[in-house]
């Protein structure tokens, strides 16, 4: 009797390649970078809603 076994290949991507430690170290870049753009967003908002005031100077323009 045989039995019918099917085999089953895993398509792996480039990545999961790689080894571990390239991995590890790609994962950090990318968190680095995410949060060098979150900081780069905060400045902006901060630089151009709090310090040059648009907001403010329109509205006492248009009030005052």
């Amino acid at each position: 009797m045989a039995s019918n076994t099917a085999v089953v290949e895993k398509k792996t991507s480039g990545f999961d390649s790689l080894p571990i430690a390239v991995q590890m170290l790609i994962g950090i870049g990318v968190l680095l970078l995410i949060a060098a753009i979150g900081f780069a967003v905060f400045f902006a908002v901060d630089l151009l809603l709090l310090d040059f005031d648009p907001i403010g100077k329109l509205a006492s323009a248009i009030f005052g």
